[in-house]
């Protein structure tokens, strides 16, 4: 089995082997800033996140992020779902990026910029404390590309890679 399917049978089975822990958890710093690292796609990107539920087997949280680049920017959204004890949390997710190259295109005539998104599905570790302070992440999985030709947004030309993603902030 190669080290790919390896990674990807891991991200298929390992939400089906962890136990969730009833919540005892109760955060009182729901707010997240961070920096994210990514293997494809916007390379970095400056996030916000927010605690929203912490419901019986799961913590659930949403973020919203952009990146600019100079002729990239992208606005990653995604859910995570993540339980664990105190400030060590296994987690898994979905994000996703709209990604636009020649932004500075998109308001001209034609609308002449490239528009792409990329799909991450995603399971790690997360490390943030219920109080507050240093947070860190770091995920594995495929990242599904889709670049859709400049005329018909809906024909779509897919590829799936490997990847993953670190990140690392404060929360409050």
């Amino acid at each position: 089995m190669t080290f790919f399917r390896k990674i990807f049978v891991l991200f298929l089975a390992t939400p089906l082997c962890i136990h969730p822990i009833h919540a005892q958890n109760n955060f009182t710093a729901r707010n997240t800033i961070y920096v994210d690292g990514t293997s494809k796609g916007a390379y970095y990107s400056v996030n916000y996140d927010r605690v929203f539920s912490e419901g019986g087997k799961f913590i659930k949280s949403y973020r919203a992020g952009f990146t600019i680049l100079s002729h990239v920017i992208a606005f990653p959204l995604g859910i995570s779902f993540f339980t664990g004890h105190q400030q060590d949390h296994f987690e898994f997710g979905l994000t996703i990026v709209p990604y636009i190259e020649d932004f500075e295109k998109h308001f001209s005539r034609g609308n002449l910029s490239d528009k792409k998104i990329y799909i991450i599905p995603g399971a790690g570790y997360r490390y943030q404390k219920l109080g507050g302070g240093f947070f860190f992440k770091i995920i594995a999985g495929p990242v599904i590309f889709l670049d859709p030709a400049s005329d018909n947004f809906w024909k779509m030309d897919g590829k799936v890679y490997p990847g993953g993603s670190i990140g690392a902030g404060i929360s409050f």
